[in-house]
């Protein structure tokens, strides 16, 4: 399949006598592709109607000649001023109604039909232009979207309406979903219907997850609509996107719709320079993307620099490209290759300075230039089969967001974070996955924190646990239904049986309202003053490696039933961990918000039963996976040299080098070891 080096660049910004020095520049660094054409919707067309191709042709012509292939982006984002004095209704108006000029980027409803008819006009127009040029590689699905405002303006309150009389159909049945007999908001007909948010105040749960909702419908619809009329007038031609479905003003319900849109999954990476930065990046981003495509990542745009921060210690982007490539990337263009010196981005660094001359950078991407060349005759892209699944819901993350000042006091980001640190730490692939359209067959779903619980995604939850399956659930989960209204039945709702339990109460470890024990082993930082919760096996001694202790905020009191308990927390005489066996499968809950280190033990001690691949075995800091039989990858992400022990003699492909029973990698260094054969 190949591996793709590259970056994006913005021709439009630069002198024409510049191109030709920037691509042999280029060409010197080993770049293979580059990303052009977004954020410059008027370059090509500066009037409605008016098109000024001719200096891109020349610009897609040298690319050619130079034998580097063009990610083109079909860009429509941000609407050119003429767009927004056409199309008034794509206009952002705020919460409290007001218009909002359109000051920066993303500030377009593109909900709005008269937005839409130009954007698709203009797409239409260019991938009909480019579509057999020799340079092309691929097309681009405009820029970021997910990104951007919501707009409360009457237009959108309109589309709003029609979106609720579609899902709904009668007044009666929305007054009944959003609860409306609570404190004097029964609606007598759809033209009461406001959004439930204005410039004072938030509305009642139920209709506020039900505006996400339109919001998100309308979002993504967009996106699905562009990758229609590309594939219609470029068919056959590879396309890509580097959304941000995940993003909590507006985004999209991504793992609904992605096998409507995404051929290869896309995505901007910008994990920062630290470790922990890495957790929180690709727990919250990176592995929803791949969801069950079954492809490689391309990682569209790459960091290069950063906002007024020109380069991390050497070695750091090197690395974040071999970690990349561990976890099923293809394609690095890196943000962006020169330096900006105008707009909002101007201290954004690039490859090349300001000046137009290479920079660390620039060295540090030609390196990993080399060592990609070197790499791909081997198992990448790596696209492994994981044997796990994690489930995600758009929906479960808007509740979350809504309840984290009343209930939700881990956040949704935090949860997914400690799910990466889980996988992370154990070197083992996982699959997020949404439930209602699951697509492969797994041994293990974890269910983290998820807070709605509607029928259709119980029903499969239960399925999988009946045919064989193992489940892990944790605390807060299946707490409201598909209209955020609290389950009037034992908790988990509709799950009960499934699990075998209760969750009778829960309790919070912060010291806000509590006295602690003498006893008690107590931390403090910036989050306040909280008890850690000791946690034992149900079946070890005291002080066993089977008894640790955990720092969660969150915790519940489980009545078992039909469920036995599997770990304990005890000194507070509760229930950490239930088994229950149900049908042929296990269900295991765990009463705690989602904690890597209880989820690593849990897996830990269930791997071997319910026939789990392992990871590989390294010293701390090591990442690496056997990609193929006989390919193993490591990945160094710590600043110290790190002996790694073999099992067997093996050849470095990096290196060159024969290595015997240790492999010495250097700081934030990569090798790949193949078998010698005998």
């Amino acid at each position: 399949m190949g591996l793709y080096i590259g970056a994006n660049y913005h021709p439009h910004d630069w002198s024409r006598e510049r191109w030709r020095t920037d691509i042999e520049l280029m060409k010197q660094a080993g770049f293979t592709t580059v990303r052009l054409g977004h954020l410059c919707w008027d370059s090509y067309e500066p009037d409605d109607g008016v098109y000024t191709f001719e200096w891109f042709d020349e610009v897609m012509d040298l690319f050619a000649e130079a034998g580097i292939g063009v990610l083109l982006d079909v860009s429509m984002r941000p609407a050119p001023v003429w767009v927004h004095k056409l199309c008034p209704g794509c206009n952002i108006h705020d919460k409290s109604g007001i218009l909002q000029p359109s000051i920066r980027r993303y500030m377009e409803d593109m909900a709005d039909p008269s937005y839409q008819y130009y954007a698709m006009r203009f797409a239409e127009v260019m991938v009909k232009r480019y579509r057999s040029h020799p340079a092309l590689f691929a097309f681009g699905l405009c820029n970021e979207i997910g990104s951007g405002k919501k707009s409360y303006s009457e237009q959108s309150r309109q589309r709003f309406i029609q979106w609720l009389k579609q899902k709904y159909g009668t007044i009666e049945k929305l007054n009944a979903a959003w609860a409306t007999q609570r404190w004097c908001r029964k609606l007598n007909s759809f033209d009461e219907v406001v959004f439930p948010e204005n410039g004072i105040a938030v509305g009642a749960p139920e209709p506020w997850l039900d505006m996400r909702r339109f919001f998100a419908d309308k979002t993504g619809g967009f996106l699905v609509k562009l990758k229609e009329t590309v594939e219609t007038f470029g068919p056959g031609i590879p396309h890509a996107s580097n959304h941000y479905a995940e993003l909590d003003d507006l985004g999209f319900d991504y793992l609904n719709l992605y096998d409507k849109f995404v051929d290869y999954p896309g995505m901007g990476f910008y994990p920062g320079y630290q470790v922990t930065e890495r957790y929180h990046f690709m727990g919250s981003t990176y592995v929803q993307r791949l969801a069950e495509t079954d492809k490689p990542m391309w990682c569209l745009e790459f960091q290069s620099g950063g906002q007024g921060l020109h380069h991390g210690p050497y070695g750091t982007l090197r690395l974040q490209a071999m970690l990349c490539l561990l976890n099923r990337v293809q394609m690095i263009l890196g943000w962006t290759w020169r330096s900006m010196l105008a707009g909002e981005e101007q201290y954004l660094c690039g490859i090349v300075g300001h000046d137009g001359l290479p920079t660390v950078n620039y060295k540090e991407y030609q390196e990993i230039a080399s060592y990609m060349k070197k790499l791909e005759p081997y198992a990448f892209p790596y696209l492994p089969v994981p044997d796990t699944a994690v489930a995600y819901s758009f929906d479960n993350e808007c509740v979350v967001q809504y309840g984290s000042t009343r209930h939700y006091h881990h956040s949704g980001r935090e949860n997914r974070v400690e799910i990466q640190k889980v996988f992370y730490d154990l070197n083992r692939d996982f699959n997020v996955i949404n439930l209602k359209n699951r697509k492969h067959d797994y041994k293990l779903l974890i269910l983290p924190e998820y807070v709605l619980m509607s029928e259709e995604e119980a029903d499969e939850i239960r399925r999988f646990v009946a045919e064989g399956g193992t489940v892990i659930m944790t605390a807060y989960s299946a707490t409201v239904d598909e209209h955020s209204q609290v389950f009037d039945c034992p908790r988990p709702g509709r799950l009960a049986d499934v699990f075998g339990i209760r969750v009778a109460g829960f309790d919070r470890t912060t010291a806000e309202w509590r006295d602690f024990a003498d006893d008690a082993r107590l931390v403090e930082d910036a989050k306040g003053k909280r008890e850690l919760l000791k946690v034992a096996a149900a079946d070890a001694a005291d002080n066993s490696a089977d008894s640790f202790y955990i720092d969660v905020e969150y915790y519940e009191d489980l009545e078992l039933h039909m469920a036995k308990e599997y770990a304990a927390f005890p000194d507070k005489g509760l229930c950490a961990v239930s088994e229950n066996t149900y049908g042929k499968g296990k269900a295991y809950y765990v009463a705690a918000e989602t904690n890597a280190d209880l989820l690593k033990w849990l897996i830990g001690r269930i791997s071997d039963s319910i026939g789990l691949k392992k990871g590989l075995e390294v010293p701390e800091g090591i990442q690496a996976r056997e990609i193929a039989d006989g390919q193993r990858f490591y990945v160094n992400t710590t600043n110290k040299i790190v002996e790694i022990p073999l099992e067997e003699t093996g050849r470095g492909v990096i290196s060159e080098m024969k290595y015997g029973k240790v492999l010495k990698l250097k700081p934030y260094d990569a090798e790949l070891v193949i078998r010698e054969e005998v």
